[in-house]
Protein backbone atom coordinates (compact mmCIF):
# COMPACT_ATOMS: atom_id res chain seq x y z
CA UNK A 1 0.00 0.00 0.00
CA UNK A 2 1.28 3.59 -1.41
CA UNK A 3 -0.33 6.38 0.48
CA UNK A 4 0.50 9.99 -0.96
CA UNK A 5 -0.94 13.16 -1.53
CA UNK A 6 -0.99 15.88 -3.96
CA UNK A 7 -2.26 19.30 -4.15
CA UNK A 8 -6.26 19.88 -4.45
CA UNK A 9 -7.41 20.85 -7.96
CA UNK A 10 -10.88 22.05 -9.28
CA UNK A 11 -11.41 18.67 -10.68
CA UNK A 12 -11.21 16.81 -7.09
CA UNK A 13 -14.74 19.00 -6.15
CA UNK A 14 -17.07 15.89 -6.92
CA UNK A 15 -14.42 13.35 -5.05
CA UNK A 16 -14.55 16.26 -1.38
CA UNK A 17 -18.25 16.73 -1.62
CA UNK A 18 -19.13 13.11 -1.54
CA UNK A 19 -15.66 12.55 1.44
CA UNK A 20 -17.15 15.49 3.64
CA UNK A 21 -20.92 14.65 3.13
CA UNK A 22 -20.46 11.25 4.01
CA UNK A 23 -18.19 11.88 7.06
CA UNK A 24 -20.73 15.02 8.00
CA UNK A 25 -23.60 12.71 7.88
CA UNK A 26 -21.67 10.19 9.95
CA UNK A 27 -20.58 12.98 12.84
CA UNK A 28 -24.33 13.87 12.85
CA UNK A 29 -26.05 10.77 12.36
CA UNK A 30 -27.77 12.08 9.55
CA UNK A 31 -28.28 8.80 7.77
CA UNK A 32 -32.09 9.03 9.21
CA UNK A 33 -33.07 12.48 8.58
CA UNK A 34 -35.95 12.75 5.98
CA UNK A 35 -34.52 12.96 2.67
CA UNK A 36 -35.19 16.12 1.64
CA UNK A 37 -33.73 17.75 5.36
CA UNK A 38 -30.68 16.14 5.00
CA UNK A 39 -30.13 17.18 1.89
CA UNK A 40 -30.40 20.37 2.64
CA UNK A 41 -28.59 20.72 5.72
CA UNK A 42 -25.81 18.34 5.19
CA UNK A 43 -25.65 21.06 1.84
CA UNK A 44 -25.48 23.85 4.08
CA UNK A 45 -22.80 22.10 6.50
CA UNK A 46 -20.54 20.97 3.55
CA UNK A 47 -20.49 24.43 2.40
CA UNK A 48 -19.77 25.96 5.71
CA UNK A 49 -16.85 23.34 5.93
CA UNK A 50 -15.24 24.20 2.46
CA UNK A 51 -15.09 27.84 3.44
CA UNK A 52 -13.90 27.68 7.24
CA UNK A 53 -10.57 27.74 6.48
CA UNK A 54 -10.31 28.87 2.64
CA UNK A 55 -8.90 31.97 3.86
CA UNK A 56 -6.41 30.66 6.60
CA UNK A 57 -2.46 32.16 5.70
CA UNK A 58 -0.22 29.31 4.54
CA UNK A 59 -3.36 27.02 4.30
CA UNK A 60 -2.46 23.92 1.75
CA UNK A 61 -5.32 21.44 0.58
CA UNK A 62 -4.32 18.48 -0.44
CA UNK A 63 -6.04 14.67 -1.34
CA UNK A 64 -4.72 11.84 -0.09
CA UNK A 65 -4.26 8.88 -2.20
CA UNK A 66 -3.61 5.05 -1.83
CA UNK A 67 -2.39 3.13 -4.67
CA UNK A 68 -3.32 5.98 -7.14
CA UNK A 69 -6.82 6.06 -5.84
CA UNK A 70 -8.45 9.52 -4.08
CA UNK A 71 -9.16 8.24 -0.39
CA UNK A 72 -9.07 11.27 2.07
CA UNK A 73 -8.72 15.07 2.53
CA UNK A 74 -5.60 16.83 4.45
CA UNK A 75 -5.83 20.58 5.07
CA UNK A 76 -2.78 22.08 7.08
CA UNK A 77 -1.52 25.79 7.53
CA UNK A 78 1.89 26.38 8.17
CA UNK A 79 1.82 29.13 10.49
CA UNK A 80 4.25 31.73 12.01
CA UNK A 81 4.54 29.68 15.39
CA UNK A 82 2.90 26.05 14.55
CA UNK A 83 2.06 23.57 11.92
CA UNK A 84 -1.99 23.44 12.22
CA UNK A 85 -3.62 20.34 11.21
CA UNK A 86 -6.73 21.57 10.00
CA UNK A 87 -8.47 18.84 8.78
CA UNK A 88 -8.02 15.08 7.80
CA UNK A 89 -10.94 13.10 6.31
CA UNK A 90 -10.72 9.33 5.21
CA UNK A 91 -13.68 7.66 3.50
CA UNK A 92 -15.20 5.06 5.66
CA UNK A 93 -14.35 1.65 4.01
CA UNK A 94 -10.59 2.91 3.86
CA UNK A 95 -10.34 3.55 7.77
CA UNK A 96 -8.65 1.40 10.12
CA UNK A 97 -5.97 1.07 7.72
CA UNK A 98 -3.03 3.46 8.61
CA UNK A 99 -3.41 5.95 5.95
CA UNK A 100 -4.57 8.53 8.30
CA UNK A 101 -1.69 7.91 10.30
CA UNK A 102 0.83 8.18 7.52
CA UNK A 103 -0.49 10.89 5.97
CA UNK A 104 -0.17 12.71 9.47
CA UNK A 105 3.59 11.30 9.75
CA UNK A 106 4.22 13.62 6.54
CA UNK A 107 2.23 16.36 8.41
CA UNK A 108 4.42 15.77 11.59
CA UNK A 109 8.00 15.69 9.81
CA UNK A 110 7.08 18.71 8.12
CA UNK A 111 6.52 20.44 11.76
CA UNK A 112 9.85 18.85 12.50
CA UNK A 113 11.82 20.27 9.80
CA UNK A 114 10.45 23.69 10.49
CA UNK A 115 10.75 23.84 14.23
CA UNK A 116 7.29 23.93 15.00
CA UNK A 117 4.99 22.20 17.28
CA UNK A 118 2.04 20.65 15.38
CA UNK A 119 -1.48 21.53 16.84
CA UNK A 120 -5.22 20.66 15.71
CA UNK A 121 -8.60 20.51 17.01
CA UNK A 122 -10.41 16.94 17.76
CA UNK A 123 -14.28 16.88 18.29
CA UNK A 124 -14.16 15.63 21.79
CA UNK A 125 -16.89 13.07 21.34
CA UNK A 126 -14.39 11.81 18.80
CA UNK A 127 -12.67 9.14 20.78
CA UNK A 128 -11.55 7.46 17.74
CA UNK A 129 -9.69 9.97 16.02
CA UNK A 130 -7.97 11.25 19.70
CA UNK A 131 -6.77 7.68 20.06
CA UNK A 132 -5.11 7.94 16.76
CA UNK A 133 -3.81 11.28 17.34
CA UNK A 134 -2.17 10.54 20.80
CA UNK A 135 -0.89 7.24 19.30
CA UNK A 136 0.91 9.86 17.43
CA UNK A 137 2.62 11.64 20.34
CA UNK A 138 -0.10 14.33 20.31
CA UNK A 139 -1.41 15.48 23.95
CA UNK A 140 -4.21 18.01 25.12
CA UNK A 141 -3.29 21.36 25.84
CA UNK A 142 -6.80 22.46 26.02
CA UNK A 143 -10.48 22.03 25.36
CA UNK A 144 -13.73 23.26 26.02
CA UNK A 145 -17.58 20.93 25.76
CA UNK A 146 -17.14 20.71 22.03
CA UNK A 147 -13.46 20.62 20.92
CA UNK A 148 -10.06 19.65 22.45
CA UNK A 149 -6.77 20.89 21.46
CA UNK A 150 -3.71 18.75 21.03
CA UNK A 151 -0.56 19.45 20.23
CA UNK A 152 3.15 17.49 19.13
CA UNK A 153 5.20 19.26 20.82
CA UNK A 154 8.82 19.86 18.67
CA UNK A 155 11.08 16.83 19.54
CA UNK A 156 13.50 17.68 21.75
CA UNK A 157 12.40 21.29 23.42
Amino acid sequence: MIVSSRPETAEDEPFLRRLIMQTITEQLMASSWPEPMREHLLGIQYTARRAAHADLPGRESRIISVDGEDVGWLVVADLEDEVRLVEIMVLSEHRGKGIGSASIDEVLAAAARAGKPARLNVDVLNSRAIALYQRLGFARIGDNEVQQVMERAVEGA
